[in-house]
């Protein structure tokens, strides 16, 4: 439906079914033009799909500055004034610490010791250097992690095989 001023504060209240034939198809194009050009310009502004990484390939510089990732680990500080907590994660004998810029999602009720899981964007920070800015910090205290490091492990072996048997069928056999 369309609405259309009147010109004394009354709304006229146009239907689509109601207009002459010629009139509605025109409604009905520019309609799905609109719609169609304001999903192509949505679709173009989303991020590009997040990633696991763990977080010691997030401390080692394994991600780049700008990629999508998803990550994990438990808060070990929180820092309000600064818009910043750092999880950490225990890992082949070693403590990994990510530092989370929480700006995006604050404010929130931070459970320090609890299991986070976070979205966001990695960035390089002055003084910091790797951080991610979160754009999803969710309390996922409970959540087994060793299993969730199984699945992270399974999914990429997933990607590997799919990515392989694609790269596979799309090279033409030699036929001579």
């Amino acid at each position: 439906m369309r609405q259309k001023e009147a010109g004394h504060g009354d709304t006229i209240v146009t239907r689509a079914d109601s207009l002459p034939g010629y009139l509605r198809l025109q409604y009905f194009f520019l309609s799905a033009f609109y719609v169609s050009l304001s999903l192509f310009f949505y679709n173009e502004m989303l991020p590009a799909a997040a990633i696991y990484h763990f977080p010691w390939e997030v401390t080692s510089g394994a991600v780049q500055e700008g990629d999508s990732i998803r990550t994990f680990g438990r808060l070990s500080c929180y820092q309000p004034e600064e818009s910043r907590a750092t999880l950490s994660t225990q890992h082949a004998s070693e403590e990994h610490h990510v530092v989370i810029h929480t700006s995006l999602v604050e404010p929130f009720n931070p459970i320090i010791g609890a299991q986070y899981l976070v979205l966001g964007e990695v960035e390089n920070a002055e003084g910091v250097g790797v951080m991610v800015r979160a754009r999803v910090l969710n309390c996922v205290d409970g959540v087994n992690i060793a299993q969730l490091q199984k699945a992270i492990n399974e999914q990429r072996q997933f990607f590997r095989e799919r990515d392989c048997k694609a790269g596979d069928a799309a090279q033409p056999t030699d036929t001579t």
